[in-house]
């Protein structure tokens, strides 16, 4: 197992309809936002219609009609790449290299203590501002002020994983009652109930996850290397392997509660209209030459926007 971290994710966005012989028939990408060839968005984060999209040096933009049009968020204050974001209501974190956070009060970014230095790769919030972010070395740490202030948690890692090593953890999420789950290295998937200290184990094997995602709907999945798709119908207590068809590298992961996934990886993605039971391959947006991370869906939308190589934007639609 090659102990690397994560540096770029990928991936692209569609929607799959029948065509009249009951073939799958691909969905269309468009292109809403294109960067310069040095740009890189690595996710993106939808609450309604507003969203945000972090990236490289430096980027945030903001949304607030659905991801139709975007713009620059304004004094950022940092540089380094940001390479995961949370949005919830009033509540919005960006995290990213050297430990940096970043939140928004009163429509203004600003830096807040992490307690870290470790490269940060994911966060989640939750409505009442409970919040979880995640990365390198097995870094863990909780919220319970929008973001304000921040404390490690991460597991005792000797109990769950080799002696001496440390895994990172690349994905993260809470629910509404606060109970954390976060997904990384020698797939594993670790949860931390609402109000407990304890960590348990969920998930273990070879291959690293580097997205995550919980459904309202108690389904769940995790992707990551050699084209592993694990899939939980019991709000994460149990994962089971799924063929998407694909050995290559996942890195984001959407599923909307009528059944719908959109997989994005390495010029790789993946879509199911049945909850993961069969699978099929994404065409157009550049999908097979670039590589698009983070995938979200607005709030009332029946397209998916994915984000990646080139600091590009794509929405994706029957």
């Amino acid at each position: 197992m090659k102990h690397t971290l994560k540096s770029a994710v990928v991936g692209a966005a569609l929607g799959l309809g029948l065509c009249a012989s009951g073939a799958p028939q691909a969905a269309t990408a468009t292109a809403v936002v294109t960067g310069t060839v040095h740009d890189a968005l690595f996710a993106v984060s939808f609450d309604g219609s507003n969203g945000l999209a972090a990236g490289a040096p430096g980027t945030l933009l903001e949304t607030t009609d659905g991801g139709q049009k975007w713009a620059p968020a304004k004094n950022v204050p940092t540089k380094l790449a940001l390479l995961g974001v949370a949005l919830k209501g009033e509540h919005a974190i960006a995290v990213g290299q050297q430990g940096l956070i970043l939140t928004r009060s009163g429509g203004e970014w600003k830096k807040v203590e992490s307690g870290s230095t470790e490269r940060l790769l994911s966060v989640a919030i939750n409505s009442k501002g409970a919040a979880v972010a995640v990365g390198a070395f097995g870094t863990v740490l909780s919220s319970s002020d929008g973001g304000a202030t921040w404390a490690a948690i991460k597991p005792v890692w000797e109990q769950y994983a080799e002696a001496g090593t440390e895994p990172h953890m690349y994905a993260a999420a809470i629910d509404e009652n606060g109970t954390i789950t976060v997904a990384g290295e020698f797939s594993l998937i670790m949860r931390r109930a609402a109000g407990s200290g304890e960590w348990k184990s969920l998930n273990k094997d070879d291959a690293s996850l580097f997205a995550l995602f919980m459904g309202s709907n108690g389904i769940g999945y995790a992707v990551g290397q050699n084209g592993t798709v694990l899939r939980s119908a019991n709000n994460g207590d149990s994962w089971t392997k799924v063929d998407a068809g694909t050995g290559a590298i996942l890195l984001g992961v959407h599923s909307s509660n009528d059944g719908k996934v959109v997989v994005t990886g390495m010029r790789e993605m993946r879509y199911s209209s049945d909850n993961g039971s069969t699978w099929t391959g994404v065409t157009g947006g550049g999908v097979n030459t670039l590589w698009y991370q983070g995938i979200g869906q607005p709030e009332g939308s029946t397209a998916a926007l994915a984000v990646g190589q080139a600091g590009r934007i794509l929405r994706i639609e029957n």
